[in-house]
């Protein structure tokens, strides 16, 4: 009993944390908790050695996964009708999710060690960068600065340094607080005082800047058609009952271009089928394209089609690794049959209409190094072109609609993005929401935009993503430093 009520006391931290950055998150959506959520868990890392640390990373990732990716369950629920085969992807995702919560809590608890505090926000970022981009299983999901998103005017650091700026400073906070409460003096503490308000009036900075450039029109499509799990045998029909009013509400409102989603054509014989007719406004869509191998392509329509092929596929949507050695489990989970190709020609814009797009095709829309190749593509316009209606019903499309606003402020490009069943919005470059369309709906969405002659990101904006991510390993491979009497002090 005395040993169960030990563990307790050392865990309650992490589970408070947890819990915290869990609420900040849809669908409680209390964003300005990730300012206070970590304070218990740094708290308590100070007093930990390196396996103490592991432990207590890794049960505050296994809660965040647990949280964070029930959709993974929900998903393969809906896919394949059992409760058991639903419950395999979610707990075996949020085990794998613990470890990146293990490592980052080693390097925490180094850093306090060496009396390095100041380095936790950027160790931070660099273990979310690391998650963002490990090969194949890369799955930039719950970063902690996503719930963020609607607080435009404090978040621009972001088109500096992306996301994981944005969290960075959020981490620098919650490390302010612990230190004071643990009675670090001001004076100590006050570096990442003048951290986090520096960062702040950088953001506010950028936010001030007056948008320059051209109008122009767009429209993005939502048909309010379940892609997912909607009936097949009507799917045609239902899309052209709800796609051509649209096409030809644009052409009447002057729209210069439409964007719609993914999956409502069919391009594997080209010129692709649709169903619908193409107006006279250029238009944006999605399909799949070519046989073996495949494609996931954005289609695009200007007195003929062109394509951009999409680079970042879906693990076991788009491809299953280990196909051949192990087919029981995608014969177990349903899978697709044939896996898709990623494209060989890297991320490419799209000249339409007159502008150069970015499109940004579904799951490419989680990751920042997709919209900032396209802004050094010289794209005027981003645009994300999806199907999120295998999560409807799970905080997933949320985070979805968060993560395509995060595009936008980071490459200070607006962003148009469309999906079947929602969310389906237009932005400006700065992250604010011109439209959004109520989910499940068919709707339009008609704006006037400011298109800049280029990004104004800068390709330094890569910089401090890949100088945490090379911090991280470094502080990895430092051994850690003992000392006598209270090791942790963080001296």
């Amino acid at each position: 009993m005395e040993a169960w009520k030990a563990r307790l006391v050392r865990s309650w931290p992490c589970v408070a944390s947890a819990a915290l950055v869990l609420l900040a998150f849809p669908p409680f959506n209390l964003g300005l908790l990730v300012f206070v959520a970590l304070v218990p868990w740094l708290i308590s890392l100070r007093q930990t050695n390196g396996r103490q640390a592991w432990k207590s990373g890794y049960f505050f990732g296994l809660l965040m996964g647990l949280g964070q990716l029930y959709m993974l369950g929900t998903l393969a629920y809906n896919w394949t009708g059992s409760v058991l085969v639903g419950l395999l992807p979610w707990l075996l995702a949020s085990f794998a999710y613990g470890v990146y919560f293990g490592l980052t809590g080693v390097l925490i608890s180094k850093c306090f060690a060496r009396g390095w505090f100041w380095l936790i926000p950027i160790v931070w970022a660099g273990v979310e960068v690391f998650r963002s981009y490990i090969p194949v299983f890369a799955f930039p999901w719950g970063i902690l600065a996503t719930p963020l998103w609607p607080l435009t005017p404090v978040v621009q650091s972001a088109h500096y340094g992306m996301i994981f700026l944005v969290s960075a400073w959020a981490v620098t906070a919650n490390l302010a607080i612990a230190m004071l409460m643990e009675g670090e003096g001001y004076r100590r503490v006050r570096p990442l005082f003048w951290a986090f308000g520096l960062v702040t009036l950088l953001s506010i900075y950028r936010y001030s800047q007056p948008e320059t450039g051209k109008k122009f029109t767009v429209t993005a499509g939502q048909p309010g058609v379940d892609l997912a799990f909607g009936p097949a045998k009507t799917r045609n029909e239902d899309l052209r009952a709800t796609i051509q009013p649209i096409l030809d509400k644009a052409d009447k409102d002057g729209t210069q271009l439409v964007v719609l989603p993914e999956g409502i054509a069919d391009a594997r014989r080209m010129p692709p089928t649709t169903p619908f007719v193409p107006g006279k406004a250029p238009l944006l869509v999605g399909a799949p394209r070519g046989f073996e191998p495949t494609y996931q392509s954005a289609l695009g329509y200007e007195r003929g089609w062109k394509f951009v092929d999409k680079t970042r596929l879906v693990i076991f949507g788009e491809f299953v690794p280990g196909r051949d050695r192990f087919p029981f489990i995608a014969a177990a989970l349903k899978l697709p049959t044939g896996d898709m190709s990623a494209g060989t020609e890297g991320t490419k814009s799209m000249k339409i209409a007159g502008i150069t797009v970015g499109p940004v095709i579904c799951f490419e829309g989680l990751f920042p190094d997709i919209a900032y190749r396209q802004a050094l593509n010289g794209s005027q316009l981003l645009a994300v072109i999806s199907i999120d209606d295998w999560y409807l019903g799970t905080m997933a499309p949320d985070q979805l609609r968060a993560l395509s606003i995060w595009r936008a402020i980071e490459t200070g490009l607006p962003l148009v993005r469309s999906a079947s069943l929602g969310y389906t919005l237009i932005t400006d470059g700065k992250g604010r929401v011109l439209a959004q369309a109520p989910v499940k709906e068919a709707r339009s969405l008609h704006e006037e935009l400011i298109l800049p002659e280029r990004s104004p990101m800068s390709p330094a904006a890569a910089a401090f993503p890949v100088g945490a991510l090379a911090i991280a390993i470094v502080m990895l491979l430092i051994p850690r430093q003992r000392r006598g009497g209270r090791e942790l002090q963080a001296g």
